[in-house]
């Protein structure tokens, strides 16, 4: 009987182990199944005989690579051109062999995959002079860069007469003589925890900036002249946000002024509303953050450095904020410069802040910074032309 019993016991155990195995078969067959089955349903869009991306929704397309640095910047320009709002996923890192042209409504979602292209990456061509010509871009990670290891003597990303712009968590490598990212005439940009680094030799005497904001003249924006003169009236840049980055160039951040151009150089043409936060910014032969002709900005917590020598004079200073020679926006307080909690180092000075007009600045605010100056511990912090300023609770130093 016992025998009997024990043979009971081991048919029940096999008949129960076999049917987990089973049941386990079945369930990893049905879930392949159900895999295979959703990749299947997924819409194929093609473009010149070829499968370039999946769409996952009306809205969603995972991009396929296509084999050329051609054949991919032509497909993606054929999904991302469009002015319908769309999501493209780069999953794979690619090669285009020239600029991005995104349409508006466009989202660029490139995680950490490398896009090296024979010249720049992003370009829009605006046709008309409005902040309203371009809108709603945001590109979401990617390390993008130029084939050569010197990087691009020029531009990687050119955004101009836009709105709605945002940048977060790009890599974007670019020459010493080039800008990583030039926004020119835009209204409302972000850019979050980017990183513009630097490729090539800097010149001694080299002023380019990595990250720049322009305003749209014949000079500073030929680019658009070439496109139609029109577009280049003298627009300035505003509502720019630059937050938990790391820039570092011969400049590392500029809001750029029209140097020859004197009809440019009045109230109109001036920047306004630039916020700089939490961000580390490195000069080599310029200044490391120069606000040129920006009648409010705000600077806080940041570290700034310009490695410049002290015989560059004005190239030297860590962060300058400037009125340049011209008409300037009439004194108000209500435009406000704010430089707080932020640790700047120069060479003539750390911070200085002066204008070159007959305007002064509106109100300046100067507190809790820490300030060197290779020049002395006098010349740490100098605040000069302003109708209301306070400069309080700084520590300045040599170094």
């Amino acid at each position: 009987m016992e025998k009997f019993m024990k043979k009971i016991k081991q048919l029940l155990f096999i008949t129960f182990t076999l049917t987990i195995i089973t049941g386990l078969f079945c369930f990893c067959g049905n879930t392949a199944y159900a895999k295979n089955a959703k990749k299947a349903s997924r819409k194929k869009i093609t473009y010149q005989h070829k499968v370039i991306a999946y769409q996952d929704s009306p809205a969603i397309y995972d991009f396929i690579p296509t084999g050329s640095a051609a054949g991919n910047r032509r497909a993606l320009n054929h999904l991302i051109s469009n002015d319908k709002p769309k999501i493209i996923n780069i999953n794979n890192d690619i090669s285009i062999d020239t600029y991005l042209r995104p349409g508006n409504n466009t989202t660029i979602n490139a995680g950490n995959h490398t896009i090296t292209s024979g010249s720049g990456v992003i370009i829009n061509d605006p046709t008309a002079a409005s902040y309203n010509n371009f809108k709603n871009l945001t590109i979401n990670g990617g390390v993008w860069k130029n084939s050569s290891s010197s990087g691009l003597k020029g531009t990687m990303m050119r955004i101009s007469y836009a709105s709605d712009i945002s940048i977060n968590d790009a890599t974007v490598y670019c020459n010493y003589t080039g800008h990583g990212i030039e926004l020119i005439a835009c209204n409302g940009v972000s850019i979050n925890g980017c990183k513009l680094i630097p490729q090539g030799k800097c010149p001694k005497k080299c002023v380019e900036e990595q990250l720049q904001i322009d305003l749209a003249t014949p000079k500073t924006a030929p680019g658009l002249y070439r496109l139609s003169p029109k577009l280049c009236n003298g627009t300035p840049s505003k509502n720019i946000s630059v937050t938990n980055c790391t820039v570092s160039g011969a400049r590392g951040i500029c809001a750029s002024f029209p140097g020859s151009e004197s009809k440019y150089r009045k109230a109109g043409n001036y920047h306004s509303n630039i916020t700089i936060e939490n961000c580390n910014i490195t000069g080599k032969s310029a200044e490391a953050l120069a606000l040129f002709n920006t009648k409010s900005a705000t600077v806080k917590n940041c570290r700034v450095t310009t490695k410049t020598p002290l015989k560059r004079n004005s190239y030297s200073v860590g962060l300058a904020v400037a009125y340049q020679k011209g008409s300037s926006p009439k004194t108000s307080i209500k435009n406000k410069v704010v430089i707080e909690n932020n640790i700047v180092k120069g060479g003539r000075q750390g911070i200085f802040i002066f204008s070159h007009t007959s305007k002064k600045f509106g109100k300046v605010i100067v507190k809790k910074n820490r300030a060197y100056a290779r020049s002395g511990k006098r010349n740490a912090i100098r605040v000069i032309s302003a109708k209301k300023k306070q400069v309080s609770k700084n520590k300045t130093k040599k170094w």
